[in-house]
């Protein structure tokens, strides 16, 4: 009889998603609030934080870069073997708009498969000043014709959870949820 309840079970499909993006831009707290359900504080990641979210037929396990220099040579290696990508922005950092465009457009050229979702999160959009999604979306390149991947960009705020049940909404639909 366990034979067939195991043949009749539901099956988690397992999910390697990577968080990328300057240091400060909010990853860790976002991951946070997936988990928790809430703002939790947080200090820098120093190279990379798992964690691991189950749901009914997706079992993602998260893999949260550390944003600094130093880490990002190391962010290829785990992009490739990724099936999914958020790439996270602050939305009142201008000074380092262009950088985080450049790292963004060099992780879909080389680091990921095209057929792979890409969620863009315009974060930290509580704060005052700053950048609106429609400019946004037109700056940072998204409407050329060179970027084949499925993406979205959501106005987000890890700290009060602003765009983060419906950013992660779409995700799941886009990874068969």
């Amino acid at each position: 009889m366990s034979f067939i309840l195991k043949l009749f079970q539901k099956k988690s499909k397992p999910v390697n998603l990577t968080i990328c993006g300057l240091d400060k831009a909010g990853k860790t707290t976002f991951v946070n609030y997936l988990v928790h359900g809430e703002f939790r504080e947080t200090t820098p990641t120093m190279g990379i934080n798992r964690k691991s979210i189950s749901f009914p037929k997706l079992d993602l396990h998260i893999f949260d870069m550390g944003g600094q220099e130093d880490f990002r040579p190391i962010w290829s290696d785990i992009n490739e073997k990724s099936n999914a990508l958020i790439y996270v922005v602050d939305s009142t950092d201008y000074l380092r708009f262009e950088e985080t465009k450049r790292i963004f457009l060099d992780i879909l050229r080389s680091q990921i498969d095209n057929e792979i979702p890409v969620l863009i999160l315009l974060n930290k959009t509580d704060l005052p000043d700053h950048m609106e999604r429609i400019q946004f979306t037109r700056d940072f390149g998204l409407l050329e014709d060179e970027i084949s991947h499925t993406w979205a960009v959501f106005d987000t705020s890890a700290k009060t959870g602003e765009g983060v049940v419906e950013s992660i909404t779409w995700f799941l639909q886009m990874l068969g949820e």
